[in-house]
């Protein structure tokens, strides 16, 4: 999810939320890797969000998402499981300060993992929180010490990280290695601004901060980027697939949530002669083939889209057997 709310969506959804609706069938094995939910203190604060970054709310952005609408569209489209992430680290952006922020980041973590815990075969918990609060490793101390989550999810972008800053890069590299000593998987969205290096900032996630995650499973979001694919996600996804194919580590994958639509197919400034004009769909596809789809997982970053509407347009853009292969890579959470 990109640091502002969910973007336009097509389709409106209306569900009819009961205890009868757990889960009457057995669906694939198939996962949604990037799944949020909503509850109301998240949705207020949404709106806030929304106007701070000058964006229009949709329907979806009013509506609350508990754990039973999540099963309920994972049966819809014959999936298995979810990854469900809290949205804590919203309460803790610098865009949207809140009163008794650390109260209601826990509060946030505590009501994803009760979600989770009412389908406990098919949603894992990742709880959150912006690492470069002074509560944060204490935050997460406190929810893997639980042993009722599954991961961590941390979000650059609403969090303001900046890899330029040695102090933030130390920060980083303690909460890298508490996930790692507690067995925690991270889901890391990655890029943190449109103006953004992806050769230099990749560089710095790669040399300085992943190795403190040891043999901890990682999964950057939105193929490195924040939504859409440009020309820096590109460097940056240049850098992870020959760090992929240098053996240093198997534990890194990407997520395809949010990826499409990819953006414009054109260069946005005047071509140059001699040069070829840029095609985001080519040059994804170039770095898909590179870093091999048993390094990639299927996600929506729901509430954006739905399961069955994204695979139509992976489908579409990157091919039904690609699309097949992405569907049946699998993060095993033991």
């Amino acid at each position: 999810m990109k640091f502002h709310l969910p973007r336009a969506i097509a389709f409106i959804f209306f569900f009819t939320l009961t205890g009868k609706l757990k889960a009457q069938v057995k669906p694939n094995y198939y996962t949604d890797y990037h799944v949020h939910l909503q509850d109301s203190a998240t949705v207020q604060l949404g709106y806030r969000m929304m106007k701070a970054f000058h964006l229009k709310a949709t329907r979806m952005d009013s509506l609350c998402f508990d754990a039973d609408t999540i099963i309920k569209r994972l049966d819809r489209a014959k999936f298995y499981s979810a990854w469900i992430i809290s949205n804590a680290y919203w309460f803790g952006s610098p865009a949207t300060p809140v009163e008794n922020e650390y109260e209601e980041v826990k509060k946030q973590n505590n009501w994803i993992v009760v979600q989770a815990e009412r389908y406990p075969d098919r949603l894992k918990a990742f709880m959150s929180v912006n690492p470069l609060k002074p509560y944060a490793i204490g935050e997460i101390e406190r929810c893997a010490g639980s042993k009722r989550f599954t991961g961590l999810k941390l979000h650059f972008a609403n969090s303001k990280i900046n890899l330029f800053d040695k102090a933030q890069v130390k920060q980083l590299q303690n909460v890298f290695a508490v996930a790692n000593k507690y067995h925690l998987l991270l889901l890391v969205h990655f890029r943190d601004g449109q103006k953004w290096d992806g050769a230099a900032n990749t560089e710095i996630l790669l040399k300085q901060i992943l190795p403190f995650a040891g043999n901890t499973k990682m999964v950057i979001a939105h193929m490195a980027g924040w939504g859409g694919y440009d020309r820096q996600t590109d460097k940056a996804l240049s850098l992870i697939a020959a760090y992929l194919h240098s053996g240093k580590t198997p534990h890194l994958y990407l997520d395809v949530s949010a990826v499409f639509p990819l953006g414009s197919d054109k260069d946005p400034v005047k071509p140059i002669k001699g040069r070829v004009a840029w095609a985001p769909l080519t040059a994804l596809k170039k770095q898909i083939e590179k870093i091999g789809t048993d390094h990639i997982v299927f996600g929506t970053d729901w509430p954006l889209t739905d399961i069955d509407t994204y695979i139509k347009i992976l489908n579409e853009s990157l091919g039904k057997q690609t699309t097949q292969q992405i569907l049946n890579t699998r993060v095993l959470t033991k």
